[in-house]
């Protein structure tokens, strides 16, 4: 357990410094990472030593033609008595005439101890990155300049992450692209580049019928200011998730998740941004779908917090 521990100790100490050598932001936004942190940490695979499907969309700013919807997939499981995980995801990214979509397969070891649980994680996958010109609405027709096109490029890339939870708290890290990708052909001509994932959460029982997680997700990338997302949410008579949120505090949030047979949830949230921008008002809307399944003999199904 005392090694674990230190494991624990050595990961925060990492995290912290991790923030400091974290461009805008480009990866997907998400509100509803608290139960399946996937999509951007491959330690995250198998690690509650079941199988997980969950299903997320996004559409943000709500009134505005063309604004940015968001889909992501993911599925993992546990194998080998629970000491290895693999779980695979797809992400698809919309803004105006911009598609991109991602795949990713990852693999994790863990190593268990009591209540403890340490995670380490590494990715393949792909990005592909699309311009359909054609899908514009053109009040002119027939003009001259506009040919109609559609581009794609895509590249490979490796991510990695670690993990360290227990029963009440778990932190992480994690580099979902370890390689700058430069993506060049006709209309596109764009970089994406390494970004930094750290999560942490705490739960807390303050009454026989109520638990408070409060939790954060911190993302970086060089050159832009690091963005922070805080989350307080309460579970009510353990099965109903209620918490507010907000990030870089400009943007803020309400969320709800009702769980049922300790395996299934249902989410949504919605957010306004309040940064006194053009798109002041605009409401994002989110909506999760996600199960838990026992499907191998060293499976089973419990109620989790992360």
């Amino acid at each position: 357990m005392k090694c674990l521990t230190h494991a624990g100790g050595g990961l925060l100490l990492f995290v912290f410094l991790g923030i400091g050598i974290a461009k805008a932001q480009q990866d997907p936004l998400t509100s509803q990472y608290m139960f399946n942190q996937l999509a951007f940490n491959p330690s995250y695979a198998g690690i509650n030593n079941n199988a997980n499907v969950t299903l997320n969309s996004r559409f943000q700013w709500q009134g505005f033609e063309g604004g940015p919807k968001t889909y992501t997939f993911t599925a993992s499981t546990s194998l080998v008595g629970g000491k290895v995980g693999l779980g695979a995801a797809l992400i698809n990214d919309e803004l105006g005439t911009n598609k991109n979509t991602q795949g990713q397969l990852s693999y994790s070891y863990k190593i268990q101890q009591a209540d403890k649980t340490f995670s380490f994680g590494l990715q393949t996958g792909f990005m592909t990155v699309k311009v359909d010109d054609s899908s514009l609405n053109l009040k002119v027709s027939d003009d001259p300049f506009f040919q109609g096109n559609t581009e794609s490029v895509t590249k490979v890339n490796f991510g990695a992450g670690v993990s360290f939870m227990s029963d009440h708290y778990f932190v992480g890290f994690s580099v979902p692209r370890l390689i700058n990708s430069k993506f060049e052909s006709g209309n596109i001509n764009t970089v994406y580049e390494r970004h930094f994932y750290i999560t942490g959460g705490y739960v807390v029982q303050v009454s026989p019928t109520i638990k408070l997680k409060p939790m954060v997700l911190l993302k970086g990338v060089k050159g832009a200011p690091l963005s922070a997302d805080i989350n307080v949410s309460a579970l009510l008579i353990n099965q109903l998730w209620v918490g507010a949120f907000t990030r870089n505090f400009n943007t803020y949030g309400l969320m709800a998740q009702f769980e049922f047979m300790n395996a299934y949830k249902i989410g949504y949230s919605f957010e306004m941004l309040s940064n006194g921008t053009e798109g002041n008002g605009l409401l994002t809307h989110e909506i999760m779908l996600s199960a838990d399944l026992a499907i191998f003999s060293h499976q089973s199904i419990f109620q989790r917090f992360f």
